[in-house]
């Protein structure tokens, strides 16, 4: 497998959102200075340990403000129509988790600190400023590796 090359960008889709957008650019800087600086770790136990970190502020504001867990359902809505209508495993595991079990067992899925846990925080539509904002959102992001390592 050839080097990375840092000058060479993917052509991202016109249709990717100005969010996505920039969080690929922060996940590339952050891979770059990963490797400038010698560090290993960043790569999918980093951005999982991000998702955690940014999943818990989310899932704080939701259990001050329960109502936000139908902007979930909103997203995933929203999403569908801007697909044509095409709605991807994930986001149709989400509509029905949300459509069918009450908050409190949703906020433990997502607080799972395992391979489940995970794997529901990768797709969950807690997308938004309604949930996260983007002062908290680039708090978490310029966290460097190490205040993330087991101690």
């Amino acid at each position: 497998m050839p080097d990375h090359d840092p000058d060479h960008r993917e052509q991202t889709p016109p249709t990717m959102s100005r969010r996505t957008r920039q969080a690929l650019e922060q996940l590339e800087r952050d891979v770059l200075e990963a490797r400038r600086l010698g560090n290993a770790v960043a790569g999918h136990p980093h951005i999982d340990r991000r998702v955690f970190e940014l999943t818990k502020i989310a899932v704080a504001r939701i259990d001050r403000n329960p109502s936000l867990v139908q902007a979930g359902l909103d997203n995933i809505e929203r999403w569908t129509r801007q697909k044509g209508g095409y709605v991807p495993l994930c986001h149709a595991e989400w509509k029905a988790l949300i459509e069918e079990r009450p908050w409190p067992e949703l906020r433990t899925l997502l607080l799972q600190d395992n391979d489940e846990g995970q794997r529901l925080r990768s797709s969950h539509p807690s997308s938004g400023p309604e949930f996260v904002t983007e002062k908290e959102r680039a708090t978490i992001h310029a966290m460097i590796p190490s205040e993330w390592r087991p101690k």
